[in-house]
């Protein structure tokens, strides 16, 4: 009797789960206290493309849509927003800290805001957290703090744009920021410089091995694959 309860409680919180999936352009018009929100940010690629759109760079399609069902199927509210073609990182910042203010104002605890930015939604989200500081908020900066002898990605100088970032955020930074890039990254690595001039944040960085060719891996989260989801939902719901 008691493995039959078990079993009929698993499928319970499975469905429930299921049904509290939800992913939206913006913020609902009435905000519930008890729900956990994930802001998700994707990168330059759909500015230009759209979502779900095939990059002949990478040869892969950018899975946008699946990656925020994905991550409300955990049982976030996702707020997934296509950016327009040359959208500004201080626009988007500002934005991004007045939406979570809006959440803040209605009660949501901060341990249950969350931000994920992947590539220029990584540098988006870098630029927020300075403008938000507040240390129980959560963020996941997937392949978005460029290496220094990265320059032109869609016409945009991308280390520039970070260390403009760097300078914004110098001893303002609060907060838990989780960093990954894949190995094979020829563009992003390490956001140990950003994390050194904020000695008051929580911070991990993990160094993902996929087996994606050199030069490939900022594709990697092109697609909700278990080596980053895994990794993200466990930082996240610590």
């Amino acid at each position: 009797m008691r493995s039959f309860i078990a079993v009929i409680m698993m499928f319970m919180n499975i469905a429930g789960a299921a049904a509290g999936a939800e992913v939206r352009n913006d913020l609902p018009s009435t905000i519930d206290p008890a729900s956990k929100y994930l802001f998700f940010l994707h990168g330059i690629a759909v500015e230009f493309q759209g979502p779900d759109s095939y990059s002949r760079q990478f040869r892969k399609t950018y899975e946008t849509t699946t990656i925020a069902r994905t991550l409300a199927e955990r049982g976030f509210v996702v707020i997934a927003e296509s950016r327009p073609k040359g959208a500004k990182i201080p626009d988007y910042a500002s934005k991004l800290a007045t939406q979570i203010r809006q959440l803040q104002a209605a009660g949501v605890p901060d341990r249950h805001i969350v931000i994920v930015g992947h590539s220029k939604g990584g540098f988006i989200a870098l630029a927020a957290a300075g403008r938000i500081a507040a240390p129980d908020v959560s963020f996941v900066i997937m392949a978005g703090c460029p290496l220094t002898t990265t320059h032109d990605i869609s016409g945009t100088d991308a280390r520039a744009a970070y260390e403009a970032i760097i300078d914004f955020n110098k001893a303002r930074l609060k907060g838990r920021i989780l960093s990954l890039y894949d190995s094979t990254d020829d563009w992003m690595g390490s956001c140990g410089e950003i994390f050194s001039d904020n000695p008051g944040l929580k911070t991990h960085e993990i160094v993902l091995q996929s087996d994606l060719h050199p030069g490939m891996g900022h594709s990697l989260f092109y697609a909700p694959d278990k080596i980053w989801i895994d990794p993200v939902v466990a930082w996240i719901t610590e």
